[in-house]
């Protein structure tokens, strides 16, 4: 059967456009969505390449943390140490200058002068002990008061002390020591 177009040229040519419209149209959807499937598929594939960047920099971030955490303790740890070894060193030198404290008042102690007691109380010390006289005893300040390990002498108290029937003097004198 033959097929023939009795229609107007005019109405022909409207007929051929309203089909290649309706193509075009067609056409621009698909292409629409193909674009917007590319779209969502890249950006998906983006989501997910963050998401695996995320997940290690919050892996790294946790063992920065952790590693913060151990350098905070080694820091306690070695201020822990330094006071000690502070301590250690303060108690030596505590130690030492007490020897030669003692050493050195033991040529200062006059000859009618008897230590009974010697107390160090922080940076004082308190000297307890009998004299034969009060002329003696300031022999002994005078003599403390010459020695590089005392600063200040000061006599807290004399009183009359008898021992075998000689009146002696008992004394009490406190000196700051020299750092």
């Amino acid at each position: 059967m033959i097929e023939v177009n009795l229609l107007p040229k005019y109405e022909r040519k409207e007929k051929e456009i309203k089909r290649f419209r309706k193509s075009v149209t067609f056409l621009s959807f698909i292409l629409l969505f193909v674009v917007l499937g590319f779209l969502k598929w890249n950006a998906t594939r983006k989501e997910g390449e963050l998401d695996v960047r995320i997940r290690d920099l919050e892996a790294e971030i946790s063992n920065l943390n952790r590693a913060l955490s151990s350098i905070g303790d080694i820091k306690k740890e070695k201020e822990g140490l330094q006071k000690r070894f502070e301590v250690i060193q303060k108690l030596e030198k505590d130690r030492l200058l007490t020897a030669a404290l003692v050493d050195d008042l033991s040529g200062r102690v006059p000859e009618k002068v008897w230590l009974e007691r010697l107390e160090k109380q922080g940076e004082k010390v308190v000297s307890v002990g009998i004299a034969l006289d009060e002329e003696t005893i300031a022999d002994f300040m005078t003599a403390l008061k010459a020695s590089p390990y005392v600063e200040v002498v000061e006599l807290e108290s004399v009183t009359k002390h008898t021992a075998g029937g000689v009146d002696l003097k008992r004394f009490s004198i406190t000196f700051k020591l020299k750092h």
